[in-house]
């Protein structure tokens, strides 16, 4: 089995990483290093196309500015984590040798023909950065207007309804398990992402084995972050392990919670990442049934306003993401025509030769 996962989004805070676990529970990380179009990803995705070879389930974490280049992958059974350590998600290593190892494809480049562009790579380099920055301007003044959009909605939020959805779910879920010694281990990533390409999301991949997957509809601000947030807090006093999928235009929320040892999961299953029941066991909580629908009727023009408003804006952020996307594809060109692609492959299969022996002497 393959679970997608993004460990990084373009927010409307910015940049923002979870890098840190992504090597979850791992006991050795490979650190890729090298310049953009030196074969990072291409170097990961064959060990993993090898390891899926091999019988094992695999985790692959894609960049969350090109859908189709891999930033991560977990070997879970081998407790094995190859990643990408250059900027912008920089990784040094924390236990170099006994646990972290750095791979420099740097090594494999002629460094002459990059000199004699230096002025071009700049130019394009800062040319990436710039368009950044732009995408999460927009993004930040689109969170704004978001914000606004939630008001319309809260206004005639009933709150304590809400609790007692958490709560009936926490019974459904938990039943009579009692507190634990100790709270379960957490673990954040992103289901989603806001790529060039658009969003993409990876919430079915993501829950496919679940027994269970309970679907929460509603509309900005009706609340479903916060009772995802509250079953997941329920699961970890009671000893299990949660993993959090965290909204990939406002990480502060929460979009995806999933209680493995349950065979559960909570998804939000509205736009922009629109869910419906598709499995035996799933099951929609509402969360409009919170809302006073009279203050949503009064409401209802001026909040179509506001989501067109909205969707301008996020259109501009996409086309900064998609100019990024250009300009550094034309930067990896200056790197792939001085790649030594030949040792670079010699290199990945000495690493995968060595994973496989491991597991052979285990």
């Amino acid at each position: 089995m393959i679970k997608n996962y993004f460990s990084s989004g373009n927010t409307s805070q910015g940049f923002y990483s979870f890098f840190e676990y992504l090597p979850y529970q791992c006991d050795r990380v490979f650190m890729i290093k090298g310049g953009p179009g030196t074969g990072k990803s291409t170097f990961m995705k064959r060990i993993a196309e090898k390891m899926v070879e091999e019988g094992y389930d695999l985790e692959k974490h894609w960049c969350s500015s090109d859908k189709e280049s891999l930033d991560g992958v977990v070997v879970p059974k081998l407790k094995v984590a190859l990643l990408d350590a250059t900027a912008p998600h920089l990784v040094d290593p924390k236990y170099p040798g006994a646990v972290d190892e750095i791979i420099n494809l740097g090594r494999y480049w002629d460094k002459s023909p990059l000199r004699q562009n230096k002025d071009k790579i700049v130019s394009l380099s800062k040319g990436v950065w710039n368009s950044f920055q732009k995408a999460y301007a927009y993004l930040k003044e689109a969170k704004l207007i978001h914000d606004e959009w939630e008001d319309y909605y809260l206004e005639g939020m009933d709150f304590q309804q809400a609790n007692c959805k958490a709560e009936d779910l926490i019974e459904q879920i938990l039943g009579e398990q009692q507190l634990a010694e100790q709270l379960g281990a957490e673990r954040h990533l992103f289901g989603s992402a806001f790529t060039a390409q658009g969003t993409i999301n990876y919430f079915d991949n993501i829950t496919q084995d679940m027994e269970q997957r309970y679907i929460i509809k509603g509309r900005a601000g009706t609340g479903k972050s916060t009772l995802v947030k509250k079953v997941g807090q329920a699961a970890r006093e009671r000893g299990f392990d949660v993993c959090y999928g965290h909204c990939s235009f406002a990480p502060d929320s929460v979009d995806l919670l999933v209680i493995d040892q349950l065979k559960v999961a909570l998804l939000d299953g509205t736009a922009p990442h629109v869910v419906d029941p598709a499995y035996e066991g799933d099951q929609i909580v509402n969360m409009l049934e919170c809302v006073d629908p009279g203050v949503v009727k009064n409401n209802r023009r001026i909040i179509a306003n506001t989501k067109r408003r909205y969707q301008i804006v996020i259109d501009k952020a996409q086309d900064m993401i998609k100019q990024a996307k250009f300009l550094h594809d034309e930067l990896e060109d200056y790197y792939i025509e001085v790649m030594d692609f030949d040792a670079v492959e010699e290199r990945r299969q000495e690493v995968e030769e060595e994973l496989l022996r491991a597991e052979n002497r285990g």
